[in-house]
Order: C-alpha cells, then sequence, then structure tokens
C-alpha cells in the first residue's frame, strides 16, 4: 500500500511539472521573440547612430581638439554613444522578455538600471564636451598670454586647462551620482589646497621665480 502511495504521489509530481513546463514554454518562447526583435532593432540603432555621427564627422571635429585620445589611446565617442543607446534598448526590450519568463526580480534591477542610464549619456556628453572646452580653454589662454613669454604662456595655458578638466570631471562624477556630499567637500579641499599651495610656493620656496615672472610681466606691460 505504502509502494502504491509512493507511486501515485510521484507520478502526480512528474505530471504536475510536465504541465507547469509546458504551459511555461508560450512565455518562454514570446519572451524569446520579444529579446531577439530588441536585439535586432539595438543593432540597427547602432549602425544609425554610427553612420549619423560619421556624416556630421564627430571624430574628425573633436580631432582638433585633441580630445580623441586619452594617455596614448583612442577614444572612440561616436562608439561610445552608439554603444549606451544599443544596450539602453536591449534593456528596454529584456524588461518584457523578463516579465514573460516570470523573473520579476530581475527586473527590478533592470528598471533601475534603465532610469540610470540617460546619467551615464549625459555624463559621456559633458566629458567630450568639457574636453573640448579644456583644449580651446588651452589654446585661448597660451593666445592671450603669448606676450608674456613661451614658457609662461604654456604655464598658464595647461593651468587653465587642467582647471577645466577637473571641474568637468566633478560634474561628470557627480552626473553619475557618485558620492555627491563627499565630491562637494573633496572640490572646496581642492580648492583651498591649490590656493594654499601657489601661496607657500610664491611666499616661501618661490620667491625669486615669482620675482622673475612678477618683474617679465611688468617689462612686458611697460614696453
Amino acid at each position: 500500500m505504502n509502494l502504491e502511495l509512493i507511486y501515485t504521489s510521484v507520478a502526480s509530481t512528474v505530471i504536475r511539472s510536465l504541465v507547469i513546463f509546458i504551459e511555461y514554454i508560450p512565455s518562454f518562447i514570446g519572451g524569446l521573440i520579444i529579446l531577439i526583435i530588441g536585439l535586432v532593432l539595438a543593432g540597427l540603432v547602432h549602425r544609425i547612430i554610427i553612420s549619423a555621427l560619421n556624416v556630421i564627422q564627430l571624430e574628425k571635429f573633436l580631432s582638433r581638439y585633441g580630445v580623441v585620445k586619452l594617455e596614448g589611446r583612442d577614444i572612440e565617442w561616436s562608439e561610445i554613444i552608439a554603444q549606451i543607446v544599443r544596450w539602453t534598448i536591449i534593456i528596454v526590450f529584456l524588461v518584457p522578455a523578463l516579465q514573460a519568463w516570470r523573473l520579476n526580480a530581475v527586473n527590478t534591477v533592470l528598471n533601475r538600471v534603465i532610469l540610470y542610464i540617460p546619467n551615464v549619456l549625459v555624463a559621456v556628453i559633458l566629458a567630450m564636451v568639457g574636453l573640448v572646452f579644456a583644449r580651446l580653454g588651452y589654446k585661448l589662454a597660451f593666445s592671450t598670454s603669448r606676450s608674456l613669454g613661451k614658457n609662461l604662456a604654456n604655464t598658464v595655458a595647461l593651468i587653465a586647462q587642467w582647471s577645466i578638466v577637473i571641474f568637468v570631471g566633478f560634474l561628470v562624477l557627480h552626473q553619475l551620482g557618485v558620492a555627491q556630499e563627499l565630491l562637494r567637500i573633496l572640490f572646496a579641499g581642492l580648492v583651498a589646497m591649490i590656493a594654499l599651495a601657489g601661496g607657500l610656493a610664491f611666499g616661501l620656496g618661490g620667491q625669486s621665480t615669482a620675482k622673475q615672472i612678477l618683474e617679465e610681466i611688468w617689462d612686458k606691460f611697460r614696453k
């Protein structure tokens, strides 16, 4: 009798599992179709964005300002932007696919990722535009201070460039939501450190250098 009960229990469990599996097949296929459509659409949009950015010659425009290389490595801004849009589309289509597959726990995480992606896109654009302005700042500072001498003009231009780069870096991190309160403290501390270091350098260790720079500036203005 006990063997009959065990057999009946096992058989009912197997049959119930098979029924659940068979009922799940349409949902699985539907989710897979949604995901495939998303992948195809994402690939098409990726190619369209790359083609559009190539038509407007974004990389060529950015190369004029030297922002297509970082530490000797090429930065493909068009590819970065296209990939962000591509993965956004994939994730958007992945959400209903996971709902069809009844993986709601994963969907919660993906919904947060979707809400965060615009911040990443804005941060990339901020970095790209910021590096362009940093290069422009270097050229402008160098041109306006060229009369003070090449070395001094280069120093002023580098200070202007890196000031913009650091400021843009803080903006990018703030846009990404990376420890915003800590960033404000670090930014205030950095400004104070630069001011203090500059004052000490010119006031103590760089008296002769400061005197020479001021004399050069004074001589230029007298002429």
